[in-house]
């Protein structure tokens, strides 16, 4: 459940009222409402006097109506939800549209980038990568980790969000000056998962596994971390480059499958090592498929890569 339910005091309206609605934030360029309707659906209202144009057909988000009309002489945005189990979702949406416009003084360009959220919003909702869970989160923290310790210590921001192909559903995780680098996290347990064949081929020059040692903590536990304190601070290391920058990380981590939902606050971890291995021809992995194999995963005990395990630090840190 969210911890901040909007619609949580706003009554039903009689049935000759259209919605009852309070205003979203009164410090936004923009009127956002949070509504509901005389049938008890939640609604993301926009008012505006500027046009609402949309070059193409209205963004089609599963269980999420769009549709623009308008009041009088006031433009109109309506965001309808179908279920009441997405609400969840729904509200995440909502802020993320709220989020879009901080910081910005012209109305048009505002309402733009609204129309460009919702438009990643449908290609989230509309395919078939869902929200990623626990399992997959782990794996998340161990790439986000990989950026925030050794790749913007020696790259720019620009660079590094460049080389991070796991968004986009490529084969390996980073590709980055002739090299990849496949990234896995574990629990104490010295062993990893090999999920697909062509993890562990590169056509690249050098493939490299970059290790996290992961384990579940509480968030009293010394030096745990949630994955929003991982999120947070790669944001502020990008700004110093480029403000714009952070909207481009934010649009990799919904391709990623990671919406900031409720369920992942509790959700607390330790770091406590790292480690690289080189990938090489005579590196422990599956070489060839036998004909009519058609997914392969296998576990690597790592006890047996100790001659691959690289002494030092593929990259080096700033200041050590």
């Amino acid at each position: 459940m969210m911890n901040n339910n909007p619609w949580l005091n706003i009554e039903e309206p009689q049935a000759n009222i259209n919605f009852n609605a309070v205003l979203a934030d009164k410090d936004n360029l923009l009127e956002f409402y949070w509504a509901k309707d005389s049938f008890g659906n939640l609604l993301f209202i926009l008012h505006t006097q500027s046009k609402i144009i949309i070059n193409q057909k209205i963004p089609a988000l599963n269980g999420i109506s769009v549709t623009v009309g308008s009041i009088d002489s006031t433009n109109q945005l309506l965001l309808t939800l179908s279920s009441i189990e997405d609400k969840d979702i729904f509200y995440t949406l909502c802020m993320d549209l709220l989020k879009s416009t901080y910081n910005l003084d012209n109305e048009t360009l505002a309402i733009r980038s609204i129309l460009k959220r919702l438009e990643k919003w449908q290609y989230f909702l509309k395919s078939s990568r869902k929200i990623i869970d626990k399992k997959q989160l782990k794996g998340l923290i161990g790439e986000l980790y990989l950026i925030k310790k050794y790749l913007l210590n020696k790259y720019s921001s620009s660079e590094v969000l460049e080389f991070w192909k796991a968004p986009l559903q490529s084969v390996q995780d980073f590709e980055l000056d002739s090299m990849t680098i496949e990234v896995k996290t574990k629990s104490s347990i010295n062993s990893i998962t090999i999920s697909s064949y062509e993890q562990l081929f590169s056509e690249l020059d050098a493939l490299y596994l970059f290790v996290v040692t992961l384990t579940e903590a509480t968030k009293n536990v010394a030096e745990s971390f949630n994955i929003y304190d991982m999120v947070n601070d790669i944001r502020e290391l990008i700004g110093l480059d480029d403000l714009l920058l952070i909207d481009k990380f934010n649009n990799l981590l919904m391709q990623y499958g990671f919406i900031e939902l409720p369920e992942y606050e509790d959700l607390y971890f330790i770091i406590t090592s790292d480690e690289f291995y080189t990938v090489t021809d005579d590196f422990p992995k599956i070489s060839e498929i036998p004909e009519g194999i058609e997914k392969l995963t296998y576990r690597i005990n790592l006890d047996t890569c100790k001659s691959f395990l690289l002494k030092d630090k593929l990259f080096t840190i700033k200041g050590k």
